[in-house]
């Protein structure tokens, strides 16, 4: 093996409604999973992705083909190969595989073995390994002299080595074909509470922690010809942070995808925030989809009469029906060409956050861009827009996404924003924010916030960006001492 091998392990989802255990959060097992998924595909990057069964809660569900559905399509989002088997709560082999792709009979990657291993459940939900899977194991040893990596639902343990409270009734059989035939790791699932990794000899075993409990775990392995490293990675922030997501959307968003107004906040506090903002774009509620995208808004601001469709009373009116403790109600308010908010006085009043958005420029609307021209134009519309209320600068730069960003903008927007008392926002939904602007921020004084800028449900709360730039400037200090605090 001449690389190392980073393996992406996602177990026992229970996807599904009413679900008997409390502590199974099933329900959102699509929600779940799709954020593992885009976890896994921007900042883990694994070369492969075992599902380690239980995808679903209820097998014998009138519901379970669809569900299942809807976990493949999740599944095919991963950017690595991945292979799936089932558990004990999921359909039998034949159902499940109709819905499911059905993995081949081992995968090599990178030199590395991943063989997959379907056996039979026993009394007290342990399991057997038949003859014919005892055989598979000297088979793929046969004509492969690297690592092997076998995976399974029930755990597989020697005798004595763990906690758990799951084996094979079999195992010193299937141990002596583990030993004869240089197995390197075995990965189950099945135990939510999942392990550590345990070594025994020149073979190790571990358990992923079940993705449907809190804190919502799943896996990642570093496998190389010199060691093996397991890292449990975690959905639910540490709760001790008090994060805040001050950007957030609803329903009422254009481009939402599935947001809610009932289901975000619940999702924040499974999450371990302490609330969520609900900022929903101001231009959007006020003016139809043709004249938003097209960018005329922002040539005749709030006074424009072309394509208003005021949806504003509908948007509040539902606000007041979810009203609760961890939730504040704002606006992401667009600017126009001038650098004045598109919001009516009435509702900057009633609004307890307003985050500023810069989402054209003129210049940037051309066919041939003038960098230049486009970064004076930034400076003179947010040098007014600084000035009229907004308690936090939304994504700052994403305006300049299709470009390189000019990084002479630091320095003067720093100043406005600390002049004017005004956060810079960290948001990851469309671009990565620069992380020598964040240092200088930090630096220089000016708060900073979180937002997700969630339009699925999957980003609210999606913080692990965030906590990750925040270490690679080199920032170890107290998260309270350099975030803006609004609520």
């Amino acid at each position: 093996m001449s690389k190392k091998v980073k393996i992406g392990v996602i177990t026992d989802i229970h996807y599904g409604d009413k679900i008997s255990i409390s502590a199974r959060q099933g329900q959102i097992g699509d929600i779940l999973l799709l954020r593992t998924v885009h976890r896994l595909n921007r900042m883990i990057k694994p070369d492969i992705t075992l599902i380690l069964g239980d995808i679903l809660d209820d097998p014998d569900s009138r519901k379970s083909g669809e569900r299942l559905a809807k976990m493949q399509e999740i599944l095919n989002l991963l950017e690595s190969p991945w292979m799936a088997i089932p558990g004990n709560h999921d359909p039998v082999e034949d159902r499940f595989y109709k819905v499911i792709d059905r993995p081949p009979v081992f995968m090599d990657i990178k030199g590395v073995r991943f063989v997959p291993f379907i056996d039979p459940e026993e009394l007290g939900w342990n399991a057997k390994r038949l003859p014919e899977n005892i055989e598979k194991m000297k088979k793929v040893r046969s004509n492969h002299d690297g690592p092997i990596v076998a995976f399974q639902h029930v755990p597989l343990f020697p005798p004595n080595k763990s906690d758990c409270c799951y084996n094979y009734t079999n195992i010193d059989e299937v141990l002596e074909a583990i030993w004869a035939n240089n197995f390197t790791l075995s990965i189950g699932g099945h135990y939510h509470a999942g392990t550590e990794l345990i070594r025994d000899g020149n073979h190790s075993f571990v358990v992923g922690k079940s993705l449907c409990e809190s804190p919502f775990s799943f896996m990642e392995i570093n496998l190389d010809s010199e060691d093996i490293q397991v890292t449990h990675h975690e959905h639910q922030m540490p709760p001790k942070l008090e994060l805040f997501d001050y950007h957030s959307h609803t329903q009422f968003a254009y481009c939402s995808e599935n947001m809610d107004m009932v289901k975000s906040p619940e999702l924040a506090e499974k999450f371990g925030l302490r609330g969520i903002a609900f900022t929903e774009h101001s231009g959007q509620l006020y003016f139809d989809r043709q004249t938003y995208w097209s960018g005329e808004l922002c040539q005749e601001g709030i006074k424009g009469t072309k394509g208003l469709q005021d949806r504003m009373p509908d948007f509040w009116l539902n606000v007041e029906e979810v009203q609760r403790d961890n939730l504040i109600i704002g606006f992401e308010v667009d600017s126009d060409f001038q650098g004045n908010m598109i919001l009516q006085n009435e509702d900057q009043q009633r609004a307890q956050l307003l985050n500023g958005a810069i989402h054209q420029l003129p210049e940037l609307r051309k066919e041939k861009v003038d960098l230049k021209r486009a970064t004076d134009e930034y400076l003179r519309i947010l040098e007014c827009f600084v000035q009229t209320g907004i308690q936090i600068l939304a994504h700052p730069f994403r305006i300049f996404r299709s470009h390189e960003v000019p990084t002479k903008l630091f320095v003067p927007v720093i100043r406005m924003l600390r002049e004017n008392n005004v956060a810079a926002e960290m948001n990851f939904h469309f671009n990565r924010p620069q992380p020598e602007f964040v240092k200088m921020c930090v630096e220089a004084g000016v708060k900073i916030t979180f937002g997700s800028d969630a339009h699925n449900l999957y980003e609210v709360g999606e913080f692990a960006p965030h906590l990750k730039l925040l270490d690679e400037i080199g920032y170890k200090g107290d998260l309270k001492d350099i975030m803006a605090r609004i609520d």
